[in-house]
């Protein structure tokens, strides 16, 4: 009793079909990454305006910069004026109550001079 065995041969048909998936197979990383890459691309460039939204938000921050700078001067100045003021009004509280009330500053001496007649 013998018994044959035919196998056909389906190295030839096996290439052709597995072409394909053979590629995907072989460079499945390459594929995820260019995927990624080109997500990437597309929210940046097309969603986010990349180039154009950079210099219209650095060009709102140095305006901003610049306004700061101008109120903080603008500050300074209002400062020295209200030191002045004060300064002048303390003068003046303090020669009212030196002249009603007749007080001294601490460490002053005060001399009083009775002209008898």
């Amino acid at each position: 009793m013998k018994i044959k065995l035919n196998f056909r041969s389906t190295q030839g048909r096996s290439k052709k079909s597995n072409n394909l998936f053979g590629f995907f197979y072989r460079y499945w990383i390459s594929i995820i990454l260019i995927i990624v890459l080109n997500s990437l691309i597309n929210q940046n460039f097309v969603k986010n305006n990349f180039p154009t939204d950079v210099h219209i938000k650095q060009n709102t921050l140095n305006q901003s910069i610049a306004k700061n700078k101008q109120l903080s001067a603008e500050n300074q100045q209002l400062k020295f004026e209200l030191t002045a003021k004060l300064d002048k009004k303390l003068e003046i509280v303090e020669s009212m109550a030196r002249q009603k009330f007749g007080l001294i500053k601490s460490g002053e001496k005060y001399y009083q001079i009775n002209i008898a007649d």
